[in-house]
């Protein structure tokens, strides 16, 4: 029956629903389809329009993965001939949509790259696509993949940035150059390929203007005239260029923080309210030139300023979709009581997710960079940037009302906080890291009356008090007094009152290893240990090793139903820990992109797990919610195996006074217990006088109010 048992619990319990919230600002391409406007993001799709009373474009809508696109990272779009629009993704293949609506994927199986990374598409009767490894050809029905191999060093590169078609061939744009394949020529011969003077330079893009070519690095700009070979204009002003397009209103290069269009042979210069972004994408509309914006210091163009439209003042004007968070490259996140989400990005500050709107709090920061730690504290949040301190923001429940900064100059060890966690509503604990080797670092402890500054507090704990090392992870406090600590050498059970270090475990004691990344609690009192090397948990004051998990650990957090999620550098994994099981949610099982998941966080009275991710953020639903109206409640877990450090609860009702009753299919009384409230009640498996329970089915009544008596039925396995 046990073996039984654990195959049901491996099966069952499988999330299904998952929501993505990305944000649409980080720009790639961009394009004009009747009167919409069409930017390619690292969130998907975004939808716009030029309005005409307030002259700048007003975003609409978005499509992102799952519930349109395969992948959410957009890198180029177009229309075929026949109103088709293609969808290039960087990790997902291809993407396209009929005028009707009706959607067509390629992937691996239609002959494209393993790694999907599509830079460019362009769609005829033969279809082009540049990849980051090699050209693919699709001619019949499969593409074939033509690779600086295949072509017997023909194409420079594997990595095809761009392409353009002329009436005699294909310009093919790479890493390492730019080369010119013939119509009808064939691909595997190298004498095919026709090598182009512009040699060892990454094209980044390529445009027609009239019948002049011109090509683009990152640093330079080049031009081929009919009859001309390729030369480098050399009145070009500017590099770090993004993007080209040619229109009505002359060629127009944008770049970092600017833009230049070719008029009367003379580079023009508008840069006004670019912000530091990169116009990463743009196109003419008629005599209106139109852009996507994109962080220049996020990873994958994960975060930006959305769609902008160039005025006739030579300024732009930035519209920031508010459809999501503020950025897709994610670090840490926390639900405050009031059921309010707050994220913290890596380069463009945090947000809050509140009745069902986001809020972008940048102007709340002082800074907006690096905001790796988010807890709550007493009626708001701190909010943390490497290398400025921490502010704390006051929150009534639908805006922020007041803030307050924190540094080095109030008490901070330092100015780098990683990780940050409520102990009290009275005091929050902080986690530091250095820059520098003589930089003092550890862990603070904040006791202050919430906003009010001028009884804040900070005790220090660093290595002169035992910390095995300066450079902490992450800390899990216990009470306003008492917080384990994780750091690059070592767990540790401090004591902030008295600025102790009680107990140490580092790899000789049994930890996977001594790097320890993140910590997490269960409702029975089992700390769990991410590490560089897999899973250990501390109960009772003993360290065990979960041998089911052995890879290097993201992030952890307990969803109080009797599971542990684990981000590992594998995936997504789902620790049970009564049964020893362990789910995984891959790309292949389930809609979750490859990604790396920083943070975690679980609402449990909703049944919700939020996973903060470099490709923004995803909801998930769980089997249940702790709180219900008994309609849809059950034991966890289910079976329970008492003695692994699980504890059996209920959900699915109110938080509510209950009379609580185990009995055997006997009909004898095994148990009873009257719980104060939902979460009062954990039952260990044996009788009301202290005796073991042997397995077998039992059931349990619960008594509730108004509500009709529940009879829940479980397995109980030794």
């Amino acid at each position: 029956m046990s073996t039984m048992f654990l195959i049901a619990a491996a099966l069952l319990g499988r999330v299904t629903q998952w929501e993505h919230f990305p944000h649409y600002g980080g720009g790639n391409c961009i394009m004009i389809q009747d009167d919409l406007v069409l930017a390619g993001t690292s969130g998907g799709i975004l939808f716009s329009h030029y309005s005409s009373q307030e002259d700048k474009l007003i975003a609409d809508s978005g499509w992102t993965s799952p519930e349109m696109l395969t992948h959410d990272r957009v890198s180029h779009l177009t229309l075929d001939q026949q109103g088709n629009l293609w969808v290039s993704l960087s990790g997902g293949g291809i993407d396209v949509f009929s005028p009707q609506g009706e959607k067509t994927h390629f992937n691996q199986i239609d002959g494209l790259p393993l790694n999907l990374g599509i830079n460019q598409t362009i769609p005829d009767s033969v279809v082009y696509a540049a990849t980051t490894q090699g050209l693919c050809i699709r001619e019949y029905g499969y593409f074939d993949i033509w690779d600086s191999y295949e072509t017997g060093g023909g194409l420079p590169s594997d990595n095809v940035n761009c392409m353009i078609s002329s009436d005699s061939g294909l310009y093919v744009g790479t890493t390492a150059g730019l080369t010119f394949l013939p119509v009808s020529a064939s691909p595997e011969d190298p004498s095919s390929w026709q090598q182009q003077s512009i040699d060892q330079v990454s094209i980044i893009a390529l445009e027609w203007q009239g019948d002049t070519l011109w090509a683009a690095s990152a640093d330079q700009l080049f031009r081929k005239s009919p009859g001309s070979s390729w030369a480098e204009d050399p009145t070009f002003p500017f590099g770090s260029i993004a993007s080209m397009a040619a229109g009505e209103g002359g060629l127009a290069v944008g770049c970092t923080n600017r833009c230049y269009i070719l008029q009367n042979d003379q580079w023009v210069l508008y840069q006004g309210n670019l912000n530091g972004d990169a116009l990463t994408g743009i196109t003419w509309q008629g005599d209106r030139l139109l852009g996507v914006l994109a962080n220049t210091y996020s990873d994958n163009r994960s975060s930006g300023s959305g769609v902008t439209l160039l005025l006739s003042d030579s300024t732009w004007r930035r519209t920031f979709p508010d459809m999501g968070p503020v950025s897709n490259d994610l670090r840490a996140s926390t639900i405050l009581s009031d059921g309010s989400f707050w994220v913290t990005s890596n380069a463009n500050g945090a947000s809050v997710y509140s009745n069902m709107e986001w809020t972008n709090l940048n102007q709340e920061l002082l800074f907006v960079s690096q905001c790796y730690a988010v807890c709550p504290a007493g009626n708001g949040v701190f909010i943390s940037s490497i290398g400025h301190g921490i502010d704390w923001l006051e929150w009534n429940g639908s805006e922020v009302t007041s803030t307050l900064h924190f540094t080095s100059d109030d008490g901070l060890i330092n100015d780098r906080v990683f990780n940050a966690a409520a102990g009290s509503s009275s005091s929050t604990w902080f986690a530091h890291r250095t820059l520098y080797d003589t930089e003092p670092s550890g862990v603070s402890l904040l006791s202050w009356s919430p906003g009010d500054p001028s009884g804040a507090f900070f005790t220090v704990i660093t290595d002169s008090e035992g910390l095995p090392s300066k450079e902490v992870n992450c800390v899990l406090p216990s009470g306003s007094r008492y917080a384990w600590a994780g750091t690059d050498e070592g767990l540790v059970w401090l004591d902030g009152d008295r600025q102790m270090i009680l107990e140490t475990y580092n790899a000789q004691s049994g930890l996977p290893s001594s790097t320890v990344t993140s910590l997490a609690v269960n409702r029975s009192g089992t700390v769990f240990v991410g590490t560089a090397a897999g899973l250990a948990k501390v109960s009772d004051d003993v360290l065990t090793e979960v041998d089911a998990i052995g890879e290097s650990i993201e992030a952890l957090v307990c969803d109080e139903l009797g599971s542990v999620w684990v981000s590992t550098s594998d995936g997504l994994k789902r620790y049970f820990e009564s049964t020893g099981t362990v789910e995984e949610y891959t790309s292949f099982n389930s809609v979750l992109p490859v990604c790396t998941i920083y943070a975690m966080s679980v609402n449990s009275d909703d049944g919700e797990i939020w996973l903060s991710t470099d490709h923004g953020l995803w909801r998930g639903e769980l089997e249940t919610a702790l709180s219900g109206d008994g309609s849809d409640a059950r034991v966890y877990p289910d079976p329970f195996i008492p003695g692994r450090g699980e504890v059996l609860g209920i959900a699915g009702i109110p938080d509510e006074p209950s009379e609580i009753k185990v009995y055997s299919l006997t009909g004898s009384l095994v148990f009873e217990y009257s719980s104060s409230g939902r979460d009062d009640f954990a039952w260990d498996g044996n009788t009301s006088d202290g005796e073991t329970v042997a397995s077998g089915i039992y059931m349990l009544l619960v008594t509730q109010g108004d509500l009709e008596p529940l009879h829940l039925k479980f397995a109980l396995v030794r």
